[in-house]
């Protein structure tokens, strides 16, 4: 009898403690940060996007900037550029069609080619989704020192710069709230 009670405590235990640590620890890997302003590292500014991460020290922003043109008659880019004292630019840009059915032949070629470079890209990285993709035409479009992240909602832009502007030019850096996360932007 004793040795079934010592098997049982022996096996069993441990078996029970699995069991219930299991879904803790599954809980935990699924707890994520939620988008928007959080604290951050202090004295940097790092904004993380669902394409990658930047991070720059607040004392080094050189300038930010928020601007739109148009390209070709056909593509008009939003576009959130923060410049720093050292050789890196991060450029944050959303791209949309002036209008889908222009009638600039320039305009049309212009936005089949940017849609077939994006298409062509999303096969061989096998990640389906142009939409997150930066597509360059070398050497045309090639920014030496310069980090892009394409977004997918034109409002990310602005609140992109909102934040930037607000933690380095207003806050110095003395504010909490130094990360942007904007991962479904």
């Amino acid at each position: 009898m004793l040795c079934d009670t010592l098997f049982v405590m022996r096996t069993l235990i441990p078996l029970f403690l699995i069991a219930v640590a299991l879904p803790l620890s599954s809980t935990r890997a699924q707890d994520v940060t939620p988008d928007g302003a959080q604290p951050g590292i202090h004295g940097y500014w790092e904004v993380i996007t669902a394409s990658g991460r930047w991070v720059a020290r607040i004392d080094q922003i050189a300038s930010v900037s928020e601007h739109e043109y148009v390209i070709d008659n056909a593509v008009r880019v939003y576009e959130c550029t923060i410049d720093t004292d050292g050789s890196q630019v991060a450029r944050f840009y959303y791209i949309e069609p002036v209008t889908d059915s222009s009638s600039i032949t320039t305009g049309s070629a212009t936005i089949s080619r940017l849609k077939d470079m994006a298409n062509r890209a999303s096969d061989k990285l096998g990640t389906g989704d142009i939409d997150n993709l930066v597509t360059k035409h070398y050497p045309d479009t090639t920014h030496a020192k310069t980090s892009e992240y394409r977004m997918k909602n034109k409002a990310t832009i602005g609140q992109i710069y909102d934040h930037v502007r607000k933690v380095w030019a207003e806050e110095k850096g003395r504010g909490g709230q130094n990360q942007l996360i904007i991962r479904g932007g």
